[in-house]
């Protein structure tokens, strides 16, 4: 009888608890996957189909440290050079990519795969990815926000962050492996979607192909439409943009109190999933070859593999 009290007073007890474990759980749950240590990949490992090489490089101002993981086909480059897809986040995406991945872009043309992360032991270091990934910020004057920040970290490095892209991994990748420079490619996913966008509008010509995964365009009430409303589409005529977006839309979170430049409080809530559509219908409509794909089954979370997997196959494309 007490053994059976015992019991239900327990059951009990996981009841009440059980909303609130889910709320923790819901609320944590980015960082934890953020924060999580990545473990062996496919570099770690021999691969009759690929040659891994890892390299550490560091920020301009020496406050954040990259690592480059280069993977390079063992097959002969076709003519013209291999195609190379940049992959940000690297760190996780590595970890997210298999053998079967490799085995399915292995084929008579497979590119060379390039991981921009941070040299830290976990999947993202968020304090460097939020500042490397975001774009400029501007006042209503056209004043220059020198530390615009949201969720207590600050942004708006995307340009320093573009540079070093351009002038250190670039020309590294050059010389690891022969490349077609008319076939280098960017993948973004989340706030790395909201990079490779920035990059399109600001330098269109630095890649010839962007792969947009359910980019962030919420940030800092949508600092990036400010620039998608200004652009000359005609600059990306020509160019293929690839969109792949969840399922629910995603709005942007309310500021921390410490922010000093948060956006605007009369500023209404940034829709990513339409700005998203907006600009890809924009887009085409001034001369670019675009896809847009919605992803109605998945969330912002999954979009990660889903997104870098479609990015893995456009890159094997003509």
């Amino acid at each position: 009888m007490r053994l059976f009290s015992f019991i239900r007073f327990t059951l009990y007890c996981l009841c009440l608890l059980g909303p609130t474990l889910a709320l923790a759980q819901a609320t944590t749950s980015p960082s934890s996957r953020a924060n999580r240590v990545v473990g062996e990949t496919i570099a770690d490992h021999p691969s009759l189909l690929y040659r891994f090489e890892r390299h550490r490089l560091d920020s301009a101002d020496g406050k954040r440290h990259y690592r480059i993981e280069i993977s390079i086909p063992r097959a002969s480059a076709p003519d013209g050079g291999y195609s190379v897809l940049y992959m940000l986040d690297g760190n996780a995406a590595m970890d997210t990519l298999t053998d079967n991945d490799l085995a399915a872009v292995s084929g008579s043309k497979p590119p060379v795969l390039v991981a921009i992360g941070y040299d830290t032991d976990v999947r993202n270091d968020v304090v460097a990815r939020s500042y490397d990934y975001t774009p400029p910020v501007y006042d209503d004057n056209g004043e220059l926000i020198a530390q615009p920040m949201v969720r207590g970290r600050v942004g708006g490095g995307a340009d320093i962050f573009l540079q070093f892209i351009l002038s250190q991994v670039k020309p590294l990748v050059r010389q690891r492996a022969v490349v077609n420079p008319q076939r280098e490619y960017l993948w973004g996913h989340s706030y790395g979607g909201l990079f490779t966008l920035h990059t399109l509008l600001t330098r269109p010509d630095a890649f010839s192909r962007y792969i947009a995964g359910d980019p962030s365009v919420w940030w800092h009430g949508g600092a990036l439409m400010h620039e998608w409303h200004v652009f000359d589409k005609g600059k990306a005529a020509g160019k293929r943009v690839a969109f792949l977006v969840s399922g629910r839309s995603r709005t942007a979170r309310t500021t921390l109190p410490s922010d000093p430049s948060p956006s605007p409080a009369n500023e209404p809530a940034i829709d990513s999933r339409a700005a998203a559509k907006e600009i890809a219908e924009g887009l085409r409509q001034g001369g670019s070859i675009v896809t847009y794909e919605a992803f109605p089954q998945h969330g912002h979370g999954d979009m990660i593999r889903i997104s870098l997997e479609r990015a893995l196959l456009i890159a094997t494309e003509p």
